[in-house]
């Protein structure tokens, strides 16, 4: 008799895709993605896909989700708003535990790359760091004396913060790789969905001037984010998530930016300043790659799991 592994069933659920994986042993096994259903009933048969699928190898024991919005162990809802709406309807975690048949926990997307960062990556040691996680939107965790602020009243007690978390919002536009996908595919009298977000980098290195005037204002807008952000927070570090992070070019050419803007003396500069109302010179941000990049997210969640559930 074969005895199959435990292990759990890692979710990621975007605007666009929902990553999986196994988490086993301490490892991720077996992620890959599938296109993020529109309604809830196509997610629950998705899933069920997924399960039968591994179930001869594994013996899955849990479900761990990260996701957009604020999810709320204590009542099983997942409030605000993102790209997917059928997760805001009702009690999502009891009712889709209920449909698995196993223990589901529930993490923001952001915090859960925060997690497995400060955990068991850039973090490590680390007391004080922002997460900025890019995808359809933009995610941001924070860590405050090694812990993550997971609730709104913890994240905003400040007016600094309340005009960093504007400026991160503002911006969401230029610097989604989805949203950028869709502008370019737009702007090339294409269907929306026509091309993804990574290709667009791709469009840009073989000279097309949309593609590149679209890049330069997700760098500049980027920059913009960093920059305040850092100012708002003063962390020890940014890091920079999302699947935008497995591009090499990334860092130095957002660098870059940042430096250009820190001596360009441009109006929106002055803006800004004027509403922190800072007197001092607004510092370069010391920003990192993650170093679980797209992954960092599914091992958060399967963390989170793991944390939750050794508790009960």
């Amino acid at each position: 008799m074969i005895t199959r592994k435990q292990a759990l069933l890692v979710l990621d659920i975007g605007g666009s895709a929902v990553k999986y994986g196994i988490w086993c042993h301490e490892t991720l096994y077996h992620q890959s993605i599938f296109p993020t259903p529109r309604t809830r009933k196509q997610f629950y048969a998705s899933v069920q896909q997924l399960y039968e699928r591994f179930s001869d190898e594994f013996s899955i024991i849990g479900v761990a989700v990260s996701c957009p919005g604020e999810p709320d162990e204590s009542t099983g809802m997942i409030r605000g708003l993102s790209y997917v709406p059928f997760l805001h309807i009702g009690e999502f975690q009891k009712e889709f535990s209920e449909f698995v048949g196993l223990p589901v926990s529930l993490q923001n997307d952001a915090d859960s790359a925060a997690l497995a960062e400060m955990t068991l990556g850039i973090g490590k040691n680390q007391q004080n760091a922002l997460f900025t996680i890019i995808g359809s939107g933009v995610g941001l965790s924070i860590v405050k004396d090694g812990r993550i602020l997971k609730n709104a009243a913890e994240k905003i007690d400040t007016v600094e913060k309340l005009i960093a978390d504007a400026i991160k919002m503002i911006n969401n536009s230029h610097v989604s790789p989805v949203q950028l996908g869709r502008t370019v595919s737009l702007k090339n009298f294409k269907w929306p969905s026509t091309i993804e977000g990574k290709d667009v980098f791709e469009l840009a290195k073989q000279g097309n001037d949309v593609a590149r005037q679209e890049i330069e204002r997700m760098y500049s807008a980027l920059a913009e984010i960093m920059i305040f952000l850092n100012d708002a927070f003063a962390p020890e570090f940014i890091g920079l998530g999302g699947g935008i992070s497995n591009n090499p070019e990334l860092l130095p050419n957002l660098n870059k930016r940042i430096t250009e803007l820190l001596v360009s003396q441009k109006p929106k500069i002055d803006i800004y300043r004027s509403l922190l109302k800072k007197e001092h010179e607004l510092l370069v941000p010391n920003i990192k790659i993650c170093h679980f990049k797209k992954d960092a997210n599914l091992i958060g969640a399967a963390l989170h799991y793991q944390e939750t559930y050794s508790r009960s």
